[in-house]
Parts: C-alpha cells; sequence; structure tokens
C-alpha cells in the first residue's frame, strides 16, 4: 500500500508545527504537503524543507480559493488547524473573517471539487473552545452539546463557530472538528501580554502542551471510521487542569517572585466575560487519539528549560514588588478602559464601574476548589434521536422544531427561534450546541436571548444581572 499524502494548513502555528514535527517521524506513511503564506517569516523558516521527499510547499492565501484549490488538489487527507487568534484576531477582524472561516469554507468547498472528493477525502479541522464563552465557577464543566456563548467581542470565536457549522453541514462523508483549548508553549514570557488581565483569576483552565495537541492532530490520521463525523473537545486530561490564578502563581514563583498577588492587584484582572474551562467529555477524544502524553508537571519543566539564563538566575526577584507592578501596569488594559469609561467594555468584563469598586484585594479572593473528575458517559453525536427528542432540544432552547417529520440528525429540518427568525440545519448542529444563526453575534445581546433561552440562561445568570441590558456590535474593533 502506499503513502497517503496529507495536506496540513498552519505549519507555522504552534499546533501546526508540532503536527509538522510529527508527521516527519512518519515520513515512511505519509507524504506532506504545506499550505502556507508566502511571508518572509514563513519563507525563511520552511525554505530548506522545499525539495526535500515526500515533502511539498503550496505557498498561498486560505481565502483565496484558486490557492485552495492547488493544495487540496491529489491529496487523500486533510489536517486544518491554520487560524488567526486572539489578541491579533482582535484587531484584524477582516483578516480573522477571511482566515478562519472563509479559509475553511474554501477547504470544504475545494475537497468537493476533487473526483469523489466528498466521499473520500477525510478533514479533520480546528475549532475553539473560546466558542463556549465564560464558564466561571460554578458553570466551568463543559460538555459538547452545551450552548455556545461566544465571550462579548470575541470575534474570534465567531469566526471558529462559522468555520464549524461549515463543516458539520457541509455534506462530507469523512469530517471531524476538535474544538481546541489553550494551548501552553515553553516561551514564559508569552504570558506578558494585556490578554493576561482579560481572565478572571478564578478561570478553571484544563490545558495541553503544543507537542500533544500536535500529535494528538497527526494521530487523527490513524482513526478508524466512526471517528468521523463527531465533534471534541480537545485537552490534555485531568493532569493538565488548573486555575489561572495558582499558575501565575506557580510561574512566578519559577522567576523567584513569590506570592504573585504582591505584584498584580486584584482588581487589575476581569471578573467575567474570558473563556476557558474544565471538560466533562474530553476523555472521549483521547480513547481515539492517545495524546495525553503530558501534564502540567511535564509543562512547567519545559518552560524552566527553555527560560532565558537571565531569568533562570531569578533575578527578577530582587525587583521589589512596585517595581513589577510599574512594568507590568501598562499591560493591563483594564485599567485603560476604567480610566477612558469605556462603558461597554467596563460592563462586559465587570458588569460596571461600580461592582469594579467592590472587588477589593486578595484578601477577600475565594472559591471552593474543585477536585472532582467529572465525566460524562454519553456522546450526544452516538446517540438515538427521534423527532421528539429534537423538538424537546428546540423547546430547551425557547423555539421550536417546524418540521414534522425526522429521518436521522444529518437530514436539515425547519427551525424557528423565540424571536421567530426561520432556518434549516441538520439536527447535528443544534446537538453539539449551534443555535439560531441570525440570533449568534454579532451583535452580542446575550441580555435579550437569555431571557427566552432557558438553556442559555443556565449558563449566563449565575455571573450576569437579569436586568443588565449590553448589546454591541463590536467591543475592540469595528467588524469589516
Amino acid at each position: 500500500m502506499g503513502k497517503q499524502k496529507v495536506l496540513l494548513t498552519g505549519a507555522s502555528g504552534s499546533m501546526g508545527g508540532e503536527a509538522f514535527n510529527e508527521l516527519l517521524r512518519r515520513k515512511d506513511k505519509y507524504n506532506v504537503r504545506l499550505f502556507l503564506r508566502p511571508s518572509n517569516k514563513n519563507k525563511k523558516a520552511f525554505n530548506k524543507y522545499e525539495g526535500q521527499e515526500g515533502i511539498e510547499i503550496v505557498w498561498g492565501d486560505l481565502s483565496k480559493i484558486d490557492d485552495v484549490l492547488k493544495a487540496v488538489n491529489g491529496v487523500e487527507r486533510v489536517i486544518h488547524p491554520a487560524a488567526l487568534i486572539s489578541p491579533e484576531a482582535d484587531h484584524s477582524t477582516k483578516l480573522c473573517n477571511q482566515t478562519n472561516r472563509v479559509g475553511t469554507e474554501n477547504i470544504i468547498e475545494a475537497i468537493k471539487q476533487q473526483p469523489g472528493g466528498s466521499d473520500n477525502i477525510s478533514l479533520v479541522t480546528i475549532s475553539s473552545i473560546a466558542i463556549y464563552g465564560d464558564r466561571l465557577p460554578p458553570k466551568h464543566w463543559v460538555k459538547v452539546g452545551d450552548p455556545l456563548k461566544p465571550s462579548v467581542g470575541d470575534y474570534y470565536a465567531i469566526t471558529k463557530m462559522g468555520a464549524e457549522r461549515a463543516v458539520v453541514e457541509s455534506g462530507l462523508k469523512h469530517w471531524a472538528v476538535m474544538r481546541q483549548t489553550f494551548i501552553t508553549i515553553p516561551n514564559i514570557l508569552s504570558l506578558m501580554d494585556p490578554i493576561m488581565f482579560h481572565q478572571p483569576p478564578e478561570t478553571h483552565i484544563e490545558f495541553i502542551t503544543s507537542q500533544d495537541a500536535g500529535y494528538g492532530l497527526v494521530q487523527t490520521l490513524e482513526c478508524p471510521n466512526d471517528f468521523y463525523g463527531r465533534v471534541y473537545n480537545m485537552s490534555g486530561g485531568p493532569s493538565c487542569r488548573v486555575v489561572f490564578s495558582d499558575y501565575l502563581d506557580r510561574f512566578f514563583h519559577l522567576l523567584g517572585m513569590k506570592d504573585f498577588a504582591k505584584y498584580v492587584p486584584r482588581n487589575w484582572m476581569a471578573a467575567r466575560n474570558f473563556h476557558c474551562s474544565w471538560y466533562m467529555d474530553s476523555w472521549i477524544l483521547n480513547k481515539y487519539l492517545g495524546h495525553w502524553r503530558q501534564s502540567y508537571d511535564d509543562h512547567v519543566k519545559q518552560v524552566e528549560q527553555a527560560m532565558p539564563l537571565i531569568l533562570k538566575t531569578k533575578a527578577a526577584a530582587l525587583a521589589p514588588p512596585f517595581a513589577v507592578r510599574l512594568f507590568l501596569k501598562p499591560m493591563a488594559e483594564t485599567l485603560k478602559w476604567l480610566k477612558d469609561d469605556d462603558k461597554e467594555k467596563v460592563c462586559a468584563f465587570f458588569g460596571s464601574r461600580e461592582k469594579w469598586e467592590q472587588i477589593g484585594s486578595w484578601d477577600k479572593y475565594s472559591f471552593e476548589r474543585d477536585t472532582r473528575d467529572l465525566r460524562t458517559d454519553v456522546d450526544p453525536l452516538t446517540k438515538k434521536y427521534s423527532l421528539s427528542d429534537v423538538q424537546q432540544l428546540a423547546k430547551s432552547r425557547g423555539g421550536e422544531c417546524l418540521s414534522k417529520e425526522y429521518k436521522d440528525i444529518q437530514t436539515k429540518m425547519k427551525w424557528k427561534c423565540a424571536f421567530g427568525h426561520e432556518w434549516e440545519a441538520t439536527p447535528k448542529l443544534l446537538i453539539v450546541g449551534h443555535w439560531c444563526p441570525k440570533c449568534t453575534p454579532p451583535p452580542w445581546n446575550y441580555d435579550a436571548t437569555a431571557k427566552a433561552d432557558g438553556a442559555l440562561a443556565d449558563i449566563y445568570y449565575f455571573n450576569h444581572d437579569k436586568n443588565e441590558s449590553q448589546c454591541v456590535p463590536y467591543l475592540f474593533c469595528p467588524i469589516e
């Protein structure tokens, strides 16, 4: 049996780069084609591979169908982690949409244009757990099927939702979607970014190392047929669960700065409106891929090994706390929002200025430690459904199923939301958490939709008041 030809997008990213390394280790089984942007950085990094046996590079743009057709032509497998991620995505909305949503749609179209492509070419694409939105305690346990609620202003998550919808509804025979969690990399300085302050300290994170993410992506090439047609949460598993404040504290300790609370005031950090959580069903994907190889402690060791020599000396510990605060303060965008009286951002991330003023010091910070390993035994896409089941699903979202006949979860039906919008979609799309496309942001209007959507209300009102009324088309940059 000859080697299969695999197309990999995004090899210049953390997950895609590790996937490429893993494919190189399996050159006896796969011929690899990379699809990369022809940037100077990419050319410098990948030119050395051009002309090597079993490796081919197609330079192009995901948003251009002709480029994508060249990349897909003649391949048997497509693994697609390429994406424009936050924080860049927050400020380049057109590029974000063109890369994440349009790029995925172009890959689907290119597969369909291949002879027998819809039936024979497999597509594994990377979505994001950002589409679940804000899931702080006690709603920090997440599973596929939960309502999707991208955080206010998170346009990256919106484009990932659109890409995921396109894949699920594509009609391709062999597709899979993996909702990727936070990918850790050894570079500790990557934490030094304003987005650090967008995260509430009690955010529960079930991360994955970049090596395990890339390994898992390539492992999909080894999966049986029943792997396909499903949506998964991808993480590093229980050994990679941590609370953000503990995560920060551990890495400040690595730098010699014990007790990070001395360096980062509590009210510099948001109170809500980020993402990340712990997963009740991430074990399902691991059953197929076996990618749970590295733990939190392994990640810490990787960071220690990669630290610049000056940081390994723990010289940072010599800096007094006030000096460290002066260094970090310009990164704390939350303070700028308050200073500029940016009411929409303050509302989204704190609730109001008054609620921000009530946050207080770290002495008042507390939450109940969760030592459970909650697991769901049910994959919603392997259950059998009836017309009554999908009618009840629509009812749980405040809407109704308009179709009177049910065939299977792959056959489109008609739906209506609480606001009178009607559309067609497969039950499968709704089962994995999607709902009305017209109610999907932008604009972000959860204060209105949660009043009509009971399933959404259950994961919204635990940290929102029913008298809030925010409705915004964007937070960070007008959407082009």
